[in-house]
């Protein structure tokens, strides 16, 4: 029986809600603007390197009395926000979404009910295991999805230091114990325990990348080790 996960909870289990059939799964959309050019065949083409959002329409039935049970599962629903969703037949990958419809009931038979949930999701799968991966000297770092990831990368050590992905330079001019490189939010600061303290200033260069295969990573100076929480993702 096909099921999901939302919001840190399970359809079937936690609520005797199950997939009556597998959804489409779409393609995000590209995003790429034209431009006519007077006197130039074709059109002129602006990829801008990025997705859209797709949409998941998942058909579904609430098993048992659907009167005692359709607010509770209206709550969980409504009440997630946007969520990890993960699907019992895509293992190891999961979604982040939310619900964007207005949900109606078909009761049937007063046991059962039948209803559809519209999911607005980001445009990639993520890894359902997103553990940090450890490094303490010069290593390769495969990345098993088909799109580039954007790591937070965990720098200790004291003073300056460089690090290198493939061949994206970041340097530190002033490390204090450790700095977190976080590229998917392009900031840079330092965990104290009780608060976030922002680092911009002691990090020049670009957020590395991890590329689709692998990925050439060293470091210098006065770095001692590198934990990456590699965020890895596909299409």
């Amino acid at each position: 029986m096909l099921s999901f996960e939302f919001g840190g909870k399970d359809s079937f289990r936690d609520f005797g809600v199950y997939v009556e059939k597998r959804p489409n799964i779409p393609s995000p959309e590209r995003r790429v603007t034209y431009t006519d050019v007077p006197g130039m065949d074709s059109r002129l083409r602006r990829d801008e390197g990025t997705y859209g959002d797709i949409t998941l329409s998942v058909e579904c039935s609430l098993l048992g009395d659907p009167v005692s049970k359709i607010s509770a599962v209206k709550g969980w629903l409504l009440g997630a926000g946007e969520a990890d969703l993960i699907f019992s037949h895509i293992p190891g990958r999961k979604y982040l979404a939310q619900v964007v419809n207005s949900i109606d009931f078909e009761v049937v038979l007063k046991i059962t009910s039948h209803f559809i949930i519209v999911f607005n999701c980001k445009p990639f799968q993520y890894a359902t295991d997103n553990a940090p991966v450890t490094v303490g000297e010069s290593m390769t770092l495969t990345n098993p999805g088909t799109v580039k990831s954007f790591p937070m990368i965990k720098v200790t050590g004291s003073g300056a230091g460089n690090l290198t992905i493939n061949e994206n330079d970041v340097s530190f001019s002033d490390i204090d114990e450790s700095v977190i490189l976080n590229s998917e939010i392009q900031e840079t600061y330092q965990e104290t325990g009780t608060e976030l303290v922002g680092k911009n200033s002691v990090m020049t260069g670009e957020y590395p990348a991890l590329l689709p295969g692998e990925n050439i990573i060293s470091f210098s100076g006065g770095i001692t080790s590198l934990e990456i929480t590699p965020n890895w993702r596909w299409l």
